[in-house]
């Protein structure tokens, strides 16, 4: 069996790199059982990364992201890829993303670097070509076109959807009755609202699992066309965050009126098969998420929590569990950004307001980083997922790496 390369991030209690450190100081075990390792080198190494695989071509659909990836400047060492979510993200938070960006590539300079923005959205659009030229990136993001990119976000959409939903599951549980008898499910209420009320969680959901599914797909094409890059690879992926489950959020809502009432049926279509294929191809190219919640720090409103004013005839109407069901899925909405990270070795940055602290984060962790190599005691080429742990001998600095890879199959 091949070597398994290993890339760990080793920082004290504030976030500085140690360097200098050697094997020995390393102690890795797979699946639990101790590895011996055969080498280690640090960022600046070169060759530190198995050879690319060749090229293929992906679908239609994305080839020119593909082909923008592949048309990297002369003998970078590093690839930084800068992927903004434009289908789930809201436009107001899309100017603390820009602002940040902004601010990280004002400072930056020209190096050994070279560095792409995707808006992924409804499809993938390449907004800025594979460039060494900081100041390039810079003109992008502080252009027109990078504005555009963010207007047609489904968050939108789906918070109008959730807003008119929880509309008709008012009338349907209050009309005629008094509001306190909220969770009353044995009362028969109108079968022709019921039939309405069901037929707009379906359509939703299946609207939104569409839409999802593209997005994992067209995202995944973006990683395979990233593993081809004869360099390091860092994905920084920025994004309001997104349900593995889609229709989650109105389920959320029918759920907060009348918890069990089991009178309207949920899909639960789960997108993790997609979320693992892309995983497996991250992790298996040493190919590092750093995610960022676009969100900001959590409160009620950035998390998509309930607009309506209590104090209201129609604010009063709306049970107070409708709002606890939405936040909880706000937070859950955390899930796929923060496995991305966790899985590949990167960091996911999540409920402060400074992006700039996590972009800067991601980048200075794609340039100090130490690359352990062992091979692998258990001989078997079974395709399973090998579960990984390194740990340090000095217990006072933090250690981050992949949590595994897909074993080869025979």
């Amino acid at each position: 069996m091949k070597q398994v390369l290993v890339p760990v991030v080793v920082t004290d209690k504030a976030g500085y790199h140690i360097t200098g450190m050697h094997a020995s100081d390393f102690r890795i075990t797979e699946d639990g059982i101790p590895q011996d390792i055969v080498s280690i080198s640090t960022s600046t190494a070169e060759n530190q990364l198995p050879d690319a695989p060749d090229a293929r071509t992906p679908p239609a659909s994305s080839a020119s992201s593909a082909s923008t990836l592949s048309s990297a400047a002369s003998s970078p060492k590093r690839t930084y890829l800068i992927c903004i979510d434009a289908l789930h993200s809201t436009f107001s938070n899309f100017g603390r993303v820009r602002q940040a960006l902004k601010n990280f590539f004002d400072d930056e300079k020209a190096g050994d670097s070279q560095y792409a923005l995707i808006a992924l959205g409804r499809q993938a659009q390449v907004i800025q070509d594979s460039t060494r030229d900081p100041a390039a990136v810079l003109a992008t993001i502080t252009s027109k076109n990078f504005t555009k990119t963010i207007i047609d976000s489904e968050s939108a959409k789906l918070a109008n959807d959730i807003q008119e939903f929880t509309y008709f599951m008012r009338d349907f549980y209050c009309t005629h009755c008094a509001c306190e008898a909220f969770n009353t499910p044995e009362r028969p209420g109108c079968p022709v609202q019921q039939a309405r009320l069901q037929g707009y969680l379906l359509r939703s959901g299946e609207r939104t699992r569409f839409l999802d599914e593209n997005f994992y797909r067209a995202l995944q094409q973006i990683v395979t066309a990233t593993g081809t890059m004869p360099t390091t690879r860092t994905i920084l992926f920025i994004s309001d965050g997104f349900n593995r489950f889609p229709g989650r959020e109105l389920y959320a809502v029918m759920n907060g009126f009348a918890p069990k009432d089991h009178r309207f049926e949920f899909n639960p279509r789960d997108t993790n098969d997609r979320l693992q294929n892309i995983l497996k191809i991250a992790v298996n190219q040493n190919i590092r998420f750093y995610t960022i919640d676009s969100r900001g720090l959590y409160t009620g409103g950035s998390l998509g929590g309930s607009t309506f004013d209590a104090s209201t005839g129609l604010g009063a109407s709306i049970p107070q569990t409708v709002d606890l069901n939405r936040m909880t899925v706000a937070h859950q909405n955390t899930d796929v950004l923060a496995a991305l990270a966790r899985q590949t070795g990167g960091l996911f940055f999540e409920n402060n307001n400074d992006l700039l602290k996590g972009i800067r984060r991601a980048f200075a962790d794609g340039r100090e980083y130490y690359v352990l190599a062992y091979v692998p005691k258990n001989k078997s080429d079974d395709g399973t997922f090998r579960h990984i742990a390194v740990e340090i001998k000095n217990k006072k600095l933090h250690v981050n790496a992949k949590a595994g890879y897909w074993a080869p199959t025979q």
